[in-house]
């Protein structure tokens, strides 16, 4: 019975908003955006009307009128005339048919007369001069220009976020007015922005630790007691320690207290992870094939917050198992690891065997990754008719990558630069001289929000006597997805006694057009070109063209592509998760 009461009350509901925005008209010369601004500010009364005789319709037009006088303000419409036209009188006798028309003139649009802008507080001082001009300078609704309640309210807010940005981080907007002139048709502007006092940062308050000491929290720490307020650099501690494995949740804060302002404890409250942790998954890539993986972490290992982190990644075409020691970040952001790792792995038809160590330095400066690194590697190879025999080779690296997109994982804007270096001699520990470097570059431009362009280019060299005895990983191969579609993973390479192997060139490029459609949903257009040689004479660049659906999510955009290759027999489908920088 209470369910056949709810689905009437709900058909009853949809009747009268159907009745009562139906009934509803506008005449007059009303620019359409508007009229659309009327309707979505009416349309909270017009769901709860009912409208069953005249009496209800004169009621209906008084409650939309002010909310129409309201909406129109906003736009700078500050004179209206809002009248019902009223209907011919009916026939004695016929049955009631609700009507409302109603008539619209806007008047004027009232404009900007004056902007009284003044300021408050410690930026009051000399040294904020300059700061208080570029606040100004960067007011947009300046004299003349017509009055819109959404460009007042992004002005004021922009100006109080840039004071709280650095600094002031109590500031406030004390006064604010906007005098509307009805006899000039006219609108003054009034704020005054009180910044307050300078803040200034003092030492780290941390609660919620039980495992690990303060001094790791501190690690991530690079503001120092007396350093001036920046909300940039809160956040970036912020970030930094919910990006670790150590906490499963971060708050950190300041007390903003304009009575006590300097030294002000940063507060810092975390929940902590787990510290053992195993994780299994699986997953398919059209370079590798399906893929299965199981990794173990420990997080405090010695009670020293030292991570270990170890796993089994089983694939199709490659099968491999590691262990990595990462230590805590120093004070300046530098973290330290060491790995050893085994891997096996066949690309057309060349078997190979990899036992590695290493030791590895990373830090960060602002959008550059910075990488240092020292590996031993022991690899042997076979082909089914030939044992190549074990290739040894001791490699001091470095890597250098620069970031500026507008999002790292779905760009639309921006660059990536990235370039690599690599040595080994026959003096320490390893089979062959040689020193590789190699470089990539990535720009992405979007003319609109629905048009993404993007391209790709690589260009690498090894300088050696000869290819023989330098490990795989130091050559050059190329094909597959986030290389050259319409080949096989890493099936472009250079030819050796029969089998095919890296070489020590190597330049590719790709340029893609993608369209995003209705959603997240969109499809691409692309061309991909390159070649893989031991000299650069050799190089001929070998052009493929193809086409993708993309599916737009939070971990970046997924891509299913349809690619052919000059001299390929095979149309070749490749999927990726993701963009690779």
């Amino acid at each position: 019975m209470r369910l056949l009461i709810g689905l009437i009350c709900c058909l009853w509901t949809a009747c009268a908003f159907a009745q009562a925005s139906d009934i509803v008209r506008y005449k007059g010369d009303v620019p359409s955006g508007l009229k659309d601004l009327i309707q979505t500010a009416t349309q909270p009364i017009l769901q709860t009307a009912r409208v069953d005789d005249e009496g209800d319709v004169w009621q209906l037009f008084r409650r939309l009128r002010p909310v129409i006088r309201d909406t129109l303000g906003t736009e700078g419409y500050f004179a209206p005339t809002i009248n019902r036209e009223v209907p011919t009188a009916l026939p004695e006798g016929a049955p009631f048919k609700p009507e409302l028309t109603i008539v619209l003139q806007t008047g004027p649009a009232f404009k900007v007369a004056g902007l009284d802008l003044k300021f408050e507080g410690d930026i009051q001082q000399p040294e904020f001069d300059a700061r208080r001009r570029s606040l100004i300078d960067q007011w947009s609704l300046t004299q003349g220009k017509v009055f819109r309640q959404a460009d007042w309210s992004a002005d004021k807010d922009a100006i109080l976020r840039q004071l709280l940005a650095k600094d002031f981080a109590d500031a406030t907007i004390s006064e604010s007015l906007a005098d509307v002139d009805p006899e000039t048709q006219s609108v003054y502007l009034h704020v005054v922005y009180d910044s307050g006092p300078v803040f200034t940062f003092g030492q780290l308050q941390v609660t919620g630790l039980k495992r690990y000491k303060k001094e790791l929290v501190e690690r991530y720490n690079t503001i120092r007691p007396g350093d001036r307020y920046e909300q940039e650099r809160l956040l970036t501690l912020l970030s930094d320690l919910q990006n670790t494995s150590y906490f499963s949740s971060v708050d950190v804060k300041i007390n903003r207290d304009a009575e006590n302002p300097i030294e002000v404890p940063i507060e810092v409250t975390l929940a902590e992870s787990k510290a053992k942790r195993l994780g299994l998954g699986a997953g398919y890539s059209s370079n590798t094939g399906f893929r299965t993986e199981a990794s173990y972490q420990f997080n405090d290992l010695f009670n020293r917050a030292y991570s270990l982190l170890s796993g089994v990644r089983l694939e199709q075409k490659r099968q491999s198992a590691y262990t990595d020691l990462f230590f805590p970040p120093t004070r300046r952001g530098v973290v330290d690891s060491l790995g050893v790792a085994v891997d096996h792995q066949n690309l057309t038809d060349l078997d190979i065997q990899r036992t590695s160590l290493g030791a590895l330095r990373e830090y960060t400066l602002g959008v550059t990754n910075i990488r240092l690194g020292l590996n031993y590697q022991l690899e042997h190879r076979t082909t089914p008719l030939l044992d190549l025999g074990n290739t040894k080779a001791l490699v001091a690296s470095a890597s250098w990558n620069k970031s500026m997109v507008d999002d790292r994982l779905n760009p639309s804007k921006g660059y990536v630069l990235f370039a690599q270096t690599a040595v080994a001699s026959r003096r320490v520990l390893s089979d062959q001289d040689f020193f590789k470097i190699n470089g990539r570059v990535q720009k992405f431009w979007s003319p609109t929000r629905k048009d993404l362009f993007s391209a790709r280019f690589e260009l690498g060299t090894v300088v050696a006597g000869s290819a023989q005895d330098i490990p795989q990983d130091y050559l050059f191969r190329a094909g597959g997805t986030n290389s050259i579609r319409g080949f096989k993973f890493q099936d472009v390479g250079v030819y050796d006694n029969g089998v095919l192997v890296g070489g020590r060139r190597i330049a590719v490029g790709s340029l893609e057009y993608t369209r995003w459609l209705r959603g997240p949903f969109g499809a691409s257009v692309f061309t991909d070109f390159g070649d893989v040689a031991n000299t650069w004479g050799e190089l001929k660049p070998v052009p493929a063209i193809g086409f993708g659906a993309r599916y737009r999510t939070p971990a970046g955009p997924i891509a299913l592509d349809v690619a052919k290759a000059q001299g390929q027999k095979n149309i070749r489908i490749h999927f990726a998760l993701g963009v690779a920088f």
